[in-house]
């Protein structure tokens, strides 16, 4: 077996290696080029705290859809179920508004109405469920989880003694 020589590295690449590379300089231009790839696809600045991490997973499903027509209908058909508001920044339900949710907690019935800006308890404007859910037990919840709505039928009345 052949010993292996090392051959002594020019003058200019030593320089090159020994050289320091600050850890932040490397990571703010990742973050610039995530940055510039996700306005260039989405037409739009990302959200400001959105991780490099995320932003470029994002764009690498986007890639996915184009080169698949099965994935693309099927984050088509998601967007469509999850009706994103992009410009509230959350993600709108499905619930008419006049619709009524009632919930039971701690031995007292709340009832929410659903309006064009939000949602209304005991008189006062929330722009989610999980406020709500928050103000009415004092802990984080998921709103939606919190009144039945999400993966089964719960009882949700439009207001004029009819169901969905």
């Amino acid at each position: 077996m052949e010993a292996c020589s090392r051959q002594p590295l020019s003058a200019h690449s030593a320089e090159v290696d020994n050289a320091v590379v600050p850890q932040t300089d490397t990571k703010q231009s990742e973050r610039e080029a995530a940055v510039r790839d996700w306005t260039a696809r989405f037409g739009r600045r990302p959200p400001k705290n959105l991780s490099t991490v995320f932003m470029r997973r994002a764009l690498s499903f986007e890639h996915q859809c184009a080169q698949s027509p099965a994935l693309k209908r099927l984050s088509t058909r998601l967007q469509k179920d999850f009706k994103i508001d992009l410009k509230a920044g959350t993600a709108r339900s499905d619930l008419a508004v006049g619709c009524h949710l009632v919930r039971q907690w701690n031995g007292r019935t709340y009832q929410v109405d659903v309006t064009a800006d939000g949602f209304v308890l005991d008189g006062k404007s929330y722009r989610s469920l999980s406020a709500i859910a928050k103000k009415i037990t004092g802990t984080n919840w998921s709103g939606p989880r919190f009144f039945g709505l999400n993966g089964r039928k719960a009882f949700v009345s439009d207001g004029a003694g009819g169901q969905r």
